[in-house]
């Protein structure tokens, strides 16, 4: 999967209405074959459910786990190509979920975005391969290089088409600090050796 952008990391590929009508520009999800200011919550403060809660002070990601769903994952920042396209990991590393890293880092206020590959066609299965299993309150642990640990409460498992990817969601401003997680999903399109739809999951930080 790819996501346009620009190098400078803002959104690129949207219709102008629709940049004006989601006031935050937008982005088009591509598949491959296979107010005022809120609180924070300090790292290990143990509070949860707060609305708007986010941690304080940015630190990439390095690691995250799903539990749920097996997943227990190195994170490695991902970024733009020549063309202006946001590159997940390698094929080769089928198994590594990506962060973009002009983005939030997770935990941060904003939506920080974690992408991976459902399948290859060399491998089978790869990282979010079960991503659509997740349910509501099913947790979602990113180890951060400060060596905190941000954890997430999953909030919604949505499928999108591909003609309706949901930027204002996924993109869009919040006051705490959201993970969005994001693969490919629904039909496989033999066609065009891409699916026909994106899972979307949406998690609010916790702790």
């Amino acid at each position: 999967m790819r996501l346009l952008v620009r190098p400078d990391g803002r959104w690129r590929g949207l219709p102008a209405l629709l940049i004006i009508a989601l006031v935050v520009t937008g982005v088009i999800m591509i598949g491959e074959s296979l107010g005022s200011a809120p609180p924070f919550v300090p790292a290990g403060s143990g509070v949860a459910g707060v609305s708007g809660a986010y941690l304080s002070g940015a630190a990439a990601p390095t690691r995250v786990v799903i539990a749920a769903i097996g997943v227990d994952a190195p994170v490695r920042r991902v970024d733009v190509d020549a063309d202006g396209m946001l590159q997940p990991p390698s094929l080769k590393e089928a198994g590594d979920v990506g962060w973009y890293r002009r983005g939030p880092t997770p935990g941060e206020r904003g939506n920080a975005v974690l992408v991976g590959h459902v399948d290859t066609a060399a491998t089978g299965p790869a990282v979010f391969y079960s991503l659509g299993r997740l349910k509501p309150g099913d947790a979602v642990s990113v180890q951060r290089e400060d060596g905190s640990t941000a954890t997430f409460r999953v909030d919604t498992v949505r499928l999108y088409d591909k003609t309706a990817f949901p930027a204002g969601l996924v993109y869009g401003p919040v006051d705490g600090a959201r993970l969005q997680l994001v693969t490919c999903g629904g039909s496989f399109d033999r066609q065009t050796s891409g699916y026909r739809g994106n899972t979307v999951v949406t998690a609010s930080l916790t702790t």
